[in-house]
């Protein structure tokens, strides 16, 4: 981790995590307060993952579901006036009556509120395969949902406010070395729109930016191995070191002409020679220590 480039930086960033901290807090405490209570009847509450549906859809109360107990998949259907949403248990039931009361579930503005005494509904809920929560659930589906617990929630945003907190102050602190590096890894471009090099200014704030827009991507590379291997093997092909021209699908070294290794035609030379070089063989160990030594010549 880079070092702290100015004094007072990491009590601004102390300072926005207690903030995080106090508005989770209050968020909790305003959740608890209103709740899914309405004229003393407590509600279940569904949202569409998808945040774009407009208008209602209705879910019919229908599905083929995997049965953890008994191995194997089953038919459920919702039905009016009956507890069980097995189909097995359904068969000695009117054809007529079973038309009649056959269910479906509306979603309004991508929401389903059930009162908690729908206990037929939020078992259908719960088993079918459109809940994006369910550890059963098989196959795919057009539109999913999830149930909305709203400490839940307070919690993924929580985690998103901090991810995006120590993103921005990774970047903000990283050193120019160390940010040109991960900054090439992320595939973040060194040339302006002009054609001309970006300067450390322009470059730090395209790299704050990346850090700000995709938190949990820079952070899953930042500091890594990998980001430090992609940088030397670039700098190599960069360098002519390396060659991935002369013959197509193989790479060799410059001068001397070694063989290194060859590359599938669907995979990018400098991507491909970063996965060669991470490799536990003793063939990639060699090209990785090879590597070493050209860096530091």
């Amino acid at each position: 981790m880079a070092k702290l480039k100015a004094a007072g930086l990491s009590d601004v960033f102390s300072y926005e995590n207690e903030s995080i901290i106090q508005n989770r807090q209050q968020e909790e405490s305003q959740y608890a307060q209103n709740g899914a209570v309405q004229n003393g009847v407590t509600y279940k509450v569904y949202k569409l993952t998808d945040t774009t549906k407009k208008g209602k859809y209705h879910m019919e109360g229908v599905d083929d579901i995997w049965n953890p107990d008994t191995k194997r998949m089953e038919r459920i259907r919702l039905l009016n006036g009956f507890p069980s949403l097995s189909i097995d248990e359904q068969k000695h039931l009117d054809k007529t009556f079973v038309e009649k009361n056959r269910r479906s579930l509306i979603f309004d503005a991508r929401v389903l509120r059930v009162p908690d005494w729908d206990t037929s509904a939020i078992e259908f809920l719960e088993k079918c395969n459109a809940n994006i929560d369910n550890p059963h659930k098989k196959g795919t589906r057009k539109l999913t949902f999830f149930e909305w617990n709203p400490r839940r929630q307070a919690e993924i945003e929580l985690k998103k406010r901090i991810a995006k907190v120590e993103a921005i102050k990774f970047a903000t602190l990283a050193s120019m070395e160390d940010l040109k590096k991960h900054a090439n890894y992320l595939g973040i471009n060194f040339i302006d729109e002009l054609g001309f090099p970006k300067s450390d200014e322009a470059l730090r704030n395209d790299y704050e930016l990346y850090a700000e827009a995709q938190p949990n991507k820079f952070m899953a590379s930042a500091g890594s191995k990998e980001v430090e291997v992609a940088y030397i093997v670039r700098k190599a092909i960069l360098e002519n070191k390396i060659d991935v021209h002369s013959k197509k699908g193989s790479a060799y070294w410059a001068g001397d002409g070694g063989f290194i290794c060859r590359i599938p035609g669907t995979e990018h030379p400098k991507d491909y020679l970063v996965e060669y070089a991470m490799l536990p063989n003793d063939e990639s160990k060699k090209f990785l220590e090879q590597l070493k030594k050209l860096q530091i010549s």
